[in-house]
């Protein structure tokens, strides 16, 4: 019984905080993805090298009704990023300059749903921008404020327009709420001197993630006459994915310590096992007994304590996390200002991610290790002195 709950415990406690930290990554990656260029992004071949409006893709309206024909994608969106100057009565602020379609935002985007004062941009909207509340409050700005911004189009000319605050948003995160500055699709075309069927990119939302290497094959041979690079999310945000990577390891190195106490526990209780029956192992063998019908019975014993431990362990472990799944724990008690990594804010509400392969995959692991150890009360029971313990 000490060792089936040992094992059963441990295990539960690996498969929920494995299930945890997936379930951080996923919602990381998809407010991420969703607030940017989605899972996969199309845009100029030097595009990522050095940011500038002038390399822009075109023929985008064809290219992303191709895409959204894909079973595997949600839906797409136009992007045209650049940068600029943002100022008021109250001075001057460099800004980043994000091109949006309102509609497609408010079904995709978490920023589309964190406005602090005003309303979120409509289709048909020109001259009006929604900022971050940072910026707002370092440029004296509120619900129809003017605000100009200036900026190189993409012919090279410094170009000013005059637009009014339709609302500000926050996202708690400073790079985001400091400089960034929404304005519709077609009027950021007209503030870049841009083509109206172009964009700087065009992003991809997946309805599941696991989909993005069949997806991006697929994008690369319908592109592949054309001058358009096609990279994943990993490539466009490649602080955030390098962030995820470090930490998913120092996750797993956290449950493979986990792993050791708990197959510590369980051998220590399978050689005590074998050590208080010496007696007993050594009368068997005195009466005849095969040597490995004996550790038979002893690997037997292993598995039948291995497979009920795993069974304990699997499914309170995976209740756990599907409750968790489910519902989720909102930590915002324990961080008031919120959270933020790698410039991107994400819920204090926490939820877990739990699959199939990833439950029995924990489970079998501790089954096969429990099994292995099993061989050194075995050896020992080997090299038993009959004499010496019936004496």
């Amino acid at each position: 019984m000490i060792t089936i709950l040992s094992i059963g415990l441990g295990l539960s406690v690996a498969i929920f905080f494995i299930a945890l930290g997936e379930g951080v990554y996923d919602q990381i990656v998809n407010d991420a993805v969703r607030m940017q260029a989605g899972h996969i992004t199309l845009e100029h071949p030097d595009y990522t090298i050095a940011p500038a409006v002038d390399l822009m893709i075109s023929g985008v309206e064809g290219l992303r009704r191709n895409i959204e024909a894909m079973d595997s994608v949600e839906r797409t969106k136009l992007l045209v990023l650049g940068q600029g100057v943002a100022m008021s009565g109250a001075g001057g602020v460099g800004v980043s300059i994000m091109g949006v379609e309102p509609s497609m935002e408010l079904k995709t985007s978490p920023l589309a749903r964190r406005m602090v004062a005003g309303e979120y941009l409509k289709d048909g909207d020109m001259h009006l921008v929604v900022v971050g509340a940072l910026l707002a409050k370092r440029l004296k700005l509120k619900e129809g404020s003017k605000l100009v911004l200036t900026t190189n189009n993409a012919s090279g000319e410094l170009v000013e327009e005059l637009y009014r605050v339709r609302g500000i948003f926050s996202t708690g995160s400073d790079e985001i709420d400091g400089y960034l500055i929404q304005i519709p699709l077609s009027a950021a075309r007209g503030l870049f001197g841009l083509p109206p069927d172009s964009a700087t990119q065009l992003g991809v939302i997946l309805k599941r993630a696991d989909a993005q290497q069949e997806v991006l094959g697929a994008i690369e041979a319908l592109v592949n006459t054309r001058k358009i690079g096609v990279f994943p999310w990993q490539t466009v945000l490649p602080e955030l994915a390098a962030y995820i990577r470090i930490d998913r390891a120092s996750n797993w190195v956290f449950q493979g310590l986990l792993f050791v106490i708990i197959l510590f526990t369980i051998f220590n209780t399978l050689l005590m096992s074998a050590v208080e029956r010496e007696h007993e192992f050594a009368v068997l063998l005195a009466l005849g007994t095969p040597l490995v019908q004996l550790k038979r019975q002893m690997f037997m014993e292993s598995v039948y304590i291995g497979l009920m431990g795993c069974a304990l362990g699997a499914f309170l472990g995976g209740a756990a996390s599907l409750a968790m799944e489910r519902w989720g724990l909102d930590f915002g008690f324990l961080l008031p200002e919120g959270v933020t990594i790698s410039g991107f804010t994400i819920s204090t509400r926490i939820y877990a991610q739990l699959t199939t392969a990833m439950l029995f995959g924990v489970a079998g692991i501790v089954l096969g290790a429990t099994l292995f150890l099993s061989f050194a009360p075995m050896r020992r029971v080997g090299r038993l002195n009959i004499a010496e313990m019936l004496r």
